[in-house]
């Protein structure tokens, strides 16, 4: 029998198991992951910001295996992309072909800055229950929210991160004598998304009194003193750091030589093969280049490009037609008093992405929670 092993259970991996299950079911398909469950990047932000708890938008990989998809749980080791084997656990699993949806770790001189006293990684879920308490503590000073460097997921999170404090603190009534402040080393907010939906961003801060500090890249963390410093000797002090990490590949990609120039998996990027026979990636472990740069990193391209990852799949192994990745995305993108706007577009566009922004309201709240229940079934059931 065929058999494709995937490597990661995340929004690509995920897409692409249903894809290949629906569409030829002859095929086996092992998913290897060294989680057991799975959750939507933005459940922690729901979470965060006390409307619902993460555990509630989380489903468990096991039941994959009631979707005729055998789930292996484990740390993956080695990848011999010539041969197509994957080891995971202590198991070599063949395969006829390979399709790594690993995500992306955390860079870690990045880990290391949040390592200081008073400051967490924002995008970990194991660091909410901290940053609750701290928030629900602190009763003067700063709270700075700080992206440390590209690429990193979800690239409008950082913002509604801040957002999400503004709204917390003013709930407690204390945001009179805690400022919020986020910086990032970029000229605008949503590059990836262009002038008018970084201007947008940018507007909705200045209306909730969220300070940005743009174009600072922070160098230094002090925890003792609860200060960080940014690469043009400016310091800033905090008394609650979020800080979000950029993205790298993980090492055992590197180990496997899967990894080109950008320091990330670079497949084709309309079919997403890679240089070998048979390998095939997508989502946040790859560069997808544009006319900008690349991608950015978020579920809903890597969802979209897992789908056409397994469709080129079954045409290479069992003969069909191939399918092409358009480049087309978007995003939810959440603002104060359960108000999302949407950004979509046309992401390979020339000379620069087509991208629209649809301003916020109450029914894009809606939809994004429909996205996130539709999917939760389809996928996990």
């Amino acid at each position: 029998m065929t058999h494709v092993v995937i490597i990661g259970g995340g929004f690509g991996g995920l897409a692409a198991a249903h894809e290949l299950r629906t569409s030829h079911p002859e095929i086996e398909v092992t998913l290897v992951d060294r989680r057991d469950h799975f959750f939507m990047g933005f459940a922690k932000l729901w979470d965060l910001s006390g409307w619902r708890p993460l555990a509630e938008g989380t489903r468990s990989l096991h039941a994959l295996t009631g979707r005729g998809v055998r789930f292996v749980q484990a740390e993956v080791t080695a990848i011999d992309p010539d041969t197509r084997t994957v080891t995971a656990g202590g198991e070599a699993i063949a395969a006829d072909a390979i399709l790594v949806a690993l995500g992306g770790v955390h860079a870690p001189g990045h880990v290391a800055l949040l390592q200081a006293d008073g400051a967490h990684d924002v995008y970990d879920a194991a660091a909410l229950p901290a940053i609750h308490a701290e928030l629900d503590a602190i009763t003067e000073g700063r709270v700075l929210v700080s992206i440390l460097g590209g690429p990193f997921q979800c690239p409008p999170a950082p913002f509604e991160v801040a957002l999400i404090v503004d709204e917390v603190l003013r709930g407690r009534g204390v945001r009179d004598s805690v400022s919020v402040a986020i910086s990032t080393p970029q000229p605008i907010t949503l590059p990836v998304a262009g002038v008018d939906a970084s201007r947008y961003v940018a507007a909705r801060l200045g209306d909730h009194e969220v300070e940005l500090l743009s174009e600072r890249k922070v160098t230094a963390v002090d925890g003792a003193a609860r200060t960080v410093t940014f690469d043009n000797g400016e310091t800033a002090d905090y008394s609650i750091l979020l800080g979000v990490p950029a993205l790298a590949a993980p090492p055992v990609l590197v180990d496997a030589g899967l990894t080109g120039p950008s320091g990330f998996v670079e497949p084709d990027r309309t079919t997403l093969r890679t240089s070998f026979p048979g390998i095939y990636a997508v989502g946040d472990c790859t560069h997808v280049p544009n006319a900008i740069g690349a991608l950015p990193k978020a579920g809903i391209f890597a969802a979209a490009e897992g789908v056409v990852a397994a469709r080129n799949i079954v045409a290479e192994l069992a003969g069909g037609e191939e399918a092409r990745f358009d480049g087309y995305g978007y995003c939810f993108l959440e603002l104060p008093g359960q108000k999302v706007a949407f950004v979509e577009g046309d992401f390979f566009a020339e000379p620069k992405p087509d991208v629209t922004l649809v301003e916020a309201d109450s029914e894009q709240f809606v939809r994004k929670q429909a996205y996130e229940l539709e999917r939760l079934e389809l996928w996990l059931g």
